[in-house]
């Protein structure tokens, strides 16, 4: 996969040093992190504030860059662009997110359920909520 800040200079995005500082973050994750997780990230040993990072990821969401989620909390999660889609399944006490493991199968099958009604699927969204048994 492409890194982000290699994409930023593809699209003409300016690269100032705090949006480095959050690609930086974003690159990193391992998970959906909130804006304020991202600035808690980015703030370790360095100076940026949060309405800097909001400005950050909405620059970045606007160049197709990363990808805003909001969930059923209605706080706004981010991730990177440029992977495969994915379903997330959500933990409606705790609002965790887990990306499915092995979701070719779930895929595929939405793929051809597109082309069966004549659409070619350009991109999908699937967001499932559950509670833990």
């Amino acid at each position: 996969m492409e890194r982000l800040e290699e994409l930023c200079r593809k699209r003409g995005v300016r690269l100032t040093e705090q949006r480095r500082i959050v690609l930086e973050v974003l690159e990193a994750a391992t998970d959906h992190p909130c804006t304020f997780e991202i600035h808690r990230r980015a703030s370790v040993g360095r100076r940026i504030g949060v309405a800097t990072v909001y400005r950050a990821l909405n620059s970045l969401a606007s160049a197709g860059l990363v990808t805003r989620h909001v969930f059923r909390d209605g706080k706004a999660c981010y991730e990177r662009t440029g992977g495969a889609p994915h379903p997330h399944l959500i933990d409606v006490a705790t609002g965790e997110i887990v990306e499915l493991e092995d979701d070719r199968s779930l895929a595929r099958l939405i793929e051809e359920e597109a082309g069966r009604m004549g659409f070619r699927l350009v991109e999908f969204r699937l967001k499932l909520f559950g509670e833990k048994i």
